[in-house]
């Protein structure tokens, strides 16, 4: 069974240069995909173009394309901008001064059911404020690794 190649990832790194038999530059890197696994994908400058922007994309979300030979990384026109990529990180890490990220649909929070048991005597208590920054740090955990994430709190 062969293993489906990922249309995105994270630019992890540039592995290294080199120049093809035929005269053509490009550069193997290192993808992270979306369930954290580690590819090598090939920036050909006849597919990707310049390569002296691929360092620009380091850390970044890119486009891939699979092909029979291995993962290439797709044109630079059909990447997202380094610059634009990182107003909407910058977006994600606005907060107030409450520490609580702004509601909107690219960062919503959504309750799935409640409880009505009894609290449990024998649980811990823990302030909210602790509470609070284990929350945001879970949050961006799953924003940094690009993880679809769920939390439940029960507060009795």
């Amino acid at each position: 069974m062969t293993e489906s190649q990922p249309s995105t990832g994270i630019l992890h790194q540039i592995n290294w240069h080199g120049t093809s038999p035929y005269g053509v530059p490009f550069a193997v890197v290192s993808i992270i995909d979306a369930a954290n696994n580690l590819h090598r994908a090939l920036a050909c400058s006849r597919r990707f173009g310049d390569l002296s922007r691929l360092s620009e994309f380091e850390g970044l979300r890119v486009n891939l394309v699979a092909t029979p030979n291995g993962l290439q990384l797709k044109p630079i026109a059909d990447q997202i901008p380094p610059e634009q990529q990182l107003q909407e990180d910058a977006q994600l890490e606005a907060v107030d001064e409450h520490g609580v990220a702004p509601l909107d649909a690219a960062n919503s929070i959504h309750v799935i059911g409640a409880s009505l048991d009894a609290a449990d005597p024998a649980a811990e208590t823990i302030p909210l404020n602790r509470l609070q920054e284990v929350a945001a740090t879970v949050a961006k955990l799953a924003r940094d690794l690009r993880l679809p994430t769920c939390m439940w709190i029960h507060l009795p």
